[in-house]
């Protein structure tokens, strides 16, 4: 009895401890412990995260917490990487700045260097017996829209910043889905709940995206909106004003490689039609539930300090360069004779082949376990020990910085290498080639001048 006794006084004392003076249902403390936005009552504060290079100017200001190692790319695709967090503060270095690969413009490694010499010629041939390309005027592809966070609002507009039910997010993807529907693209707008607005979201919200991606769209998106002042969203483009766009991409996702460069791709086909629409490229921690297909992307439309119309009038702007994207530069009317398409300028094909994806497939397959490996590890009760390492983990950054460096400075003499050796193995091929040719030939000959002779005295 007396050991019962002092169970159950050392359950009440962590609970305690746990829980702290609110009293709030255990399995509520846990399913919010992890909370990757800030709190609805460090919104009304206006205390908000904020990421700033090491002399002091602000890149970011978000509602999304900031962790040690997440990274943002900026409007003009410079990225850098966290490396110390105090409070709301985090330190961040520049890193290097982006081309239309998030490895580099033209940047595969060695291998893939020499892969684009000796298979150019195979590569044109492919291309050659591809057959054509559907015909204009058929059915266009399908998008998902869905909402992991319902009840979030627009101040301005809705009068508060959150709604219990379908908030002015919803009205956010109407006009997105609208905007699509428009280029007679099909649309599965999900408005399902998934109240409330907790850490449990996105566990609820899976179920949800998991039908639509059962439907086969050829991308899908979670809408949400961001929280901080309404001028850090706010940008006049043709002459509107409206709210910008951010891409939120989860670092905890084995996709997390393919998704970052689906959304650099569908940022650069914005920088071209609409400069400044998207804001940037969050790489944060969670998962979004990107982990189900790398095309399932989070998007931000504005704060909840903009008004509803100027995010409706973003999305649907955001809208024009999804399609472009998808589905060719016929979506929008403006068509250049010779003009590439979005996905062919992004490192597609022309028969919508990602080229890039292709390039790096064979590191990707090599870094897919380890990632597996590092998923299984943060999203386990392995995450404790984490915490302790993250310090540790802080202090290899410098260095690993100065690498990251270093092999900026060196990687045009790898490429050149890479290069060189590329052209001397296709030139030593080729006159193997050559020789093989002629060696053919002479037993050729050989064998024909003995048919001959076998003839003859036959």
């Amino acid at each position: 009895m007396k050991g019962k006794t002092s169970v159950i006084i050392l359950f009440l004392f962590l609970s305690c401890l746990l829980l702290g003076t609110d009293a709030v249902p255990l399995w509520e403390f846990f399913e919010n412990r992890d909370m990757d936005e800030i709190s609805r009552e460090e919104i009304q504060k206006g205390l908000y995260y904020t990421m700033e290079t090491e002399d002091g100017r602000e890149i970011l200001l978000t509602g999304r917490k900031i962790h040690v190692g997440d990274e943002y790319i900026t409007g003009n695709n410079e990225l850098y990487r966290v490396y110390k967090v105090e409070g709301y503060k985090a330190r961040c270095r520049f890193v290097r700045r982006l081309g239309h690969s998030f490895a580099g413009d033209e940047r595969g490694g060695i291998l893939a260097a020499w892969g684009r010499y000796l298979f150019a010629n195979k590569e044109e041939e492919n291309e050659r017996s591809k057959p054509d390309p559907a015909p204009e005027g058929k059915p266009k592809g399908i998008i998902g829209v869905y909402h992991t966070h319902n009840a979030e609002s627009y101040v301005p507009t809705n009068g508060t910043d959150s709604i219990e039910g379908e908030g002015g997010i919803h009205e956010v993807g109407d006009s997105f889905a609208a905007a699509l529907r428009k280029k007679d693209i099909t649309v599965l707008h999900a408005e399902t709940l998934h109240l409330p607005h907790d850490r449990g979201a996105y566990r609820r919200s899976r179920a949800t995206a998991q039908n639509l991606l059962g439907k086969g769209p050829d991308a899908v998106f979670d809408v949400h909106r961001d929280a901080g002042p309404a001028g850090y969203y706010a940008v006049q483009i043709d002459g509107k004003w409206i709210t910008q766009v951010q891409l939120v991409v989860g670092r905890q996702n084995p996709n997390m490689q393919t998704v970052r460069q689906y959304a650099l791709d569908l940022k650069n086909t914005s920088d071209k039609l609409y400069p400044g629409l998207v804001k940037g490229i969050f790489l944060a921690h969670g998962n979004y539930n990107q982990d189900l297909a790398p095309t399932n992307l989070l998007i931000e439309v504005g704060t909840h300090m903009n008004s509803k119309d100027a995010a409706k009038a973003g999305a649907a702007m955001f809208a024009d360069v999804v399609a472009y994207y998808f589905y060719g530069p016929d979506m929008q009317g403006t068509q250049v004779p010779g003009q590439k398409t979005a996905a062919e300028e992004s490192g597609k094909g022309k028969y919508g082949i990602n080229l890039t994806a292709v390039r790096n497939a064979f590191w990707t397959m090599i870094a897919a376990g380890a990632a597996g490996v590092v998923f299984f590890f943060i999203n386990t009760p392995a995450g404790k020990a984490r915490e302790k390492l993250l310090p540790y983990l802080e202090k290899t950054l410098p260095y690993t910085e100065k690498a990251d460096i270093f092999l900026d400075t060196v990687r045009g003499k790898i490429y050149d290498t890479a290069r060189l050796a590329g052209e001397k193995t296709k030139h030593y091929l080729q006159q193997g080639d050559a020789a093989l040719e002629k060696t053919v030939k002479f037993f050729r000959n050989k064998a024909a001048q003995l048919w001959d002779r076998s003839k003859t005295k036959v």
